[in-house]
C-alpha cells in the first residue's frame, strides 16, 4: 500500500512539474521543443512541449493604396503538448495566425496646396452642409454637427474638401507639412471651386474644416504631402 501511495506521489509531482514548465516558457519561448521525462509513469514515455509557429494571413483590399499595408490582427505562436510519436495531448496556447490587409488600390501619396475654410466662407451658401453624405447616408452640417467624423476604423477625422475626382467621398488621408505641428488626420466630405480648379489646372488643394473664418489663421503651404489611406467607402 505505501508502494502505491508513493507511486501516486511522484506521478503527481512529475506532472506538476511537466506543467510547471509549460507555463515558465508561455512568455517567451527560446526553443522550439521542451522534453520533459515522466520516469514515474514510465521510463520510456516523455512528454514534449511544442510551439506551433503562426503563420501569416493575406487580404487584398482595393479600397486601400497599393504599397499600404495594414495589421488587422497580431499573430501568436501555440504551445502543445505531444508525445514522442506527435500525437497532441493537450494545447496549452491556441495558434492564432496574423492577418495582413494589403492595398491593391491606386497609388495615394501627393505633393499639394493645403488652406482651411469654415462654413461662412465667401463662396458657401451659410447653411453649413457638405457636399457628400456619409456611409450611412447622413448629410453632416459643419455648423450642428462639428467639423469633424468618427470613422469606424480610423475614428476621429478632420472633415476635407477636395476634388471629388481624385477623392471620391469617403477618402481617408493624412496631410502633414512643416507648419503643422502634427500631421492632419482627416475624410473628405466636401468639395469647392477652388479645389476643381486645381484639379483641372493639373495641381492638387485641400481645404481642411474650421468652425468659422472669423480670426482663421491657416497660410497656404504648397508643399504639403498628402498619403491616402483609403479610397472612398
Amino acid at each position: 500500500m505505501k508502494i502505491v501511495i508513493i507511486n501516486s506521489l511522484i506521478r503527481a509531482i512529475s506532472v506538476l512539474l511537466v506543467s510547471l514548465a509549460s507555463i515558465v516558457n508561455i512568455g517567451e519561448v527560446k526553443e522550439n521543443k521542451i522534453n520533459v521525462n515522466n520516469y514515474a509513469a514510465n521510463r520510456s514515455a516523455s512528454v514534449v512541449s511544442t510551439v506551433i509557429p503562426a503563420s501569416v494571413e493575406y487580404k487584398y483590399n482595393y479600397k486601400i493604396p497599393s504599397g499600404v499595408t495594414n495589421v488587422l490582427k497580431e499573430g501568436q505562436d501555440g504551445i502543445v503538448y505531444s508525445d514522442t510519436t506527435g500525437n497532441v495531448l493537450k494545447t496549452l496556447v491556441p495558434k492564432i495566425n496574423k492577418v495582413v490587409e494589403v492595398g491593391t488600390g491606386k497609388y495615394g501619396e501627393y505633393t499639394g496646396i493645403v488652406t482651411g475654410y469654415g462654413p461662412d466662407c465667401k463662396t458657401c451658401d451659410g447653411r453649413g452642409y457638405v457636399a457628400c453624405p456619409t456611409k450611412t447616408g447622413k448629410w453632416t452640417n459643419l455648423k450642428t454637427d462639428g467639423v469633424y467624423y468618427t470613422d469606424e476604423k480610423y475614428g476621429k477625422l478632420k472633415i476635407l474638401a477636395a476634388d471629388f475626382r481624385e477623392f471620391p467621398c469617403g477618402t481617408i488621408m493624412e496631410v502633414s507639412n512643416n507648419d503643422l505641428s502634427e500631421p492632419i488626420k482627416g475624410i473628405v466630405l466636401d468639395t469647392g471651386s477652388a479645389m476643381r480648379y486645381a484639379y483641372e489646372h493639373g495641381y492638387i488643394h485641400i481645404d481642411v474644416a474650421h468652425e468659422t473664418e472669423v480670426g482663421l489663421r491657416f497660410n497656404t503651404n504648397k508643399n504639403t504631402k498628402f498619403s491616402v489611406k483609403r479610397w472612398g467607402w
